[in-house]
């Protein structure tokens, strides 16, 4: 559950200032290459300690200052994944256009290295007036490189966090932060020559995260990030199957859970430290259910536990193991008409329907006992069918946002289109775990897509994404008794159809928006206050 936050109030304009351009300072020494893989078995070291991510966040400028694209501040060091390097020293402040900005926009991309890359952002300055949210800064999405990993897409995202001061993108070629204040770059962690990324767990524990890199043969290496510093740690290889002719390269299920990094590959699942990458555990599917020819079908971990689901050769199993030690913590079969297809959600949990039945099925997690079901449609009510937050994999985004408490599941319906319009509309239902009814569906939304961002004590926060032509996007409020929408603040229009695939985050009236895929969108980053 995301920590709640004081209400949104609009930010004043202040007064107008002569536009001015940060610029890049002077390039960085090399940094050490990316750590060298613990292999499997992997040897036991220890690294230092992580750091914690910061608390307090520094106040943001307010929107309205005519501003100019930023100047891109030196890209990666050549080698492997490095450790931040020291912010650079300021340089001057320089007023007017920048040399007719730097010819025609900055170049796209400063690309060094393993054909690692900056996107650039620009300060735009502007938007739907007082009575809501402006754009702040925009960044475009990086050009495509060839880098002869033909499986990757460079444009594609992987993971985005608030961290501190910054918004992280995982993308193909690294991990990128950029400042909130002015889409400055931050740090970066570039993926090492010849790999792209291919997985990043959706979940960090205390600004602790970990991604998967791999060739374009085979997605083989975990490592641990510390969004706080930038630092990339540790990283270790586990077996992968190997991408044979026109086969889709199979990526690893991926997950954080409380201070382990959980990894799925093929038949094989082992748990590393989220600290040093140390390996505490691994298993198969025939070791934990030897004689009956069952394998791997789903794993999700979070919190205390890692639910892992089987098909085997007559029905199938759900296990709850224990994500320090490996150990199975219940075991729940499961009949040819109950088989799942995988784990909506942990906590709660929530199993996928599967082959032949369209049951939503509602354990306790203690036991791994039936407690409830729902079926969609839910009263009548379609589901989204995009399974939701996973990990984001190289065969493209599977993650769409829902919410959940002890009781109730918060789940986007099956977009509509409207009528006249080139665009579709949805709402969130409301399902009661317990019953498995509907309790209400929101009421009050603009004919757009609906994007959840968070449960707090005041509610649902969502985003609204609207159009680009006449529909501006908004942040609005959903009660969780009624689901009455109201709204929060309208943004503008050219921020529209960028939320309607991508992660929206928002912290102290701040909207950051970071799209799956450069598809509907054109940024790959929007920030608005």
């Amino acid at each position: 559950m995301t920590n709640p936050q004081s209400p949104w109030q609009p930010p004043h304009p202040p007064a107008a200032v002569p536009p001015q351009v940060p610029v890049g300072g002077a390039a960085q020494a090399p940094q050490p290459a990316w750590p060298q893989p613990t292999q499997v078995p992997p040897t036991q070291g220890g690294h230092p300690a992580w750091p914690s991510a910061p608390q307090a966040h520094p106040a943001y400028p307010q929107a309205g200052h005519p501003a100019y694209p930023v100047a891109g501040q030196p890209a990666y060091p050549p080698q492997g994944w490095p450790g931040a390097a020291p912010p650079p020293p300021a340089a001057p402040r320089r007023r007017g256009r920048l040399a007719l900005l730097i010819a025609g926009g900055l170049v796209a991309v400063l690309a060094v290295g393993a054909g690692t890359a900056w996107g650039v952002s620009r300060l735009v300055g502007g938007g739907s007036g007082d009575d809501g949210l402006t754009t702040a800064w925009v960044l475009d999405f990086p050009e495509r490189q060839d880098t002869g990993l033909t499986t990757y897409d460079q444009q594609d995202m992987f993971g985005a966090w608030l961290a501190g001061d910054t918004v992280v993108r995982a993308q193909g070629d690294g991990l990128l932060a950029y400042r909130l204040s002015d889409g400055g770059q931050a740090w970066g962690a570039p993926a090492p020559e010849g790999t792209s990324l291919c997985v990043a767990a959706q979940a960090v524990t205390e600004g602790r995260g970990a991604v998967a890199a791999g060739s374009d043969r085979s997605c083989d290496t975990v490592a641990g990030f510390d969004l706080a510093s930038g630092k990339l740690t540790w990283q270790a290889k586990f077996p992968a199957p190997a991408r044979e002719g026109r086969d889709a390269l199979a990526a690893p299920d991926l997950s954080v859970a409380g201070q382990q990094v959980i990894v799925r590959s093929g038949d094989t699942m082992i748990g590393f430290s989220l600290a040093d990458g140390k390996r505490l555990w691994r298993t198969t599917g025939e070791k934990l259910l030897p004689g009956r020819d069952c394998g791997f079908k789903d794993m999700r971990a979070a919190a205390d536990l890692v639910v892992v689901t089987y098909g085997c050769s007559t029905g199938g199993e759900v296990d709850g193991v224990d994500p320090a030690t490996g150990k199975v913590r219940w075991r729940q079969r499961l009949p040819e008409t109950k088989v799942t297809d995988g784990v909506l959600s942990v906590r709660p949990l929530i199993s996928l329907p599967g082959l032949g039945h369209e049951s939503y099925t509602v354990r306790d997690p203690r036991t791994g006992r039936q407690t409830g079901s729902f079926t969609d449609p839910v009263d009548g009510t379609e589901l989204w069918d995009v399974p939701p937050n996973r990990s984001n994999a190289i065969d493209g985004p599977a993650v769409y946002q829902f919410l959940a408490d002890d009781d109730t599941l918060y789940y986007p319906t099956f977009p509509k289109n409207v009528p006249n319009s080139g665009r579709s509309a949805n709402q969130i239902i409301a399902i009661d775990l317990a019953t498995g009814k509907q309790r209400w569906i929101s009421s009050g939304h603009s004919a757009s897509k609906v994007e959840l961002i968070r449960r707090d004590e005041q509610g649902l926060l969502a985003w609204e994404t609207g159009d680009r032509r006449k529909l501006p996007p908004r942040l609005v409020r959903i009660d969780p008794a009624t689901g009455k929408v109201s709204p929060v603040a309208k943004g503008p229009l050219s921020a529209g159809f960028e939320g309607e695939e991508a992660k929206v985050m928002e912290r102290d009236g701040v909207v950051v928006i970071v799209p799956w895929k450069h598809v509907v969108a054109d940024r790959a980053i929007t920030v608005l206050r």
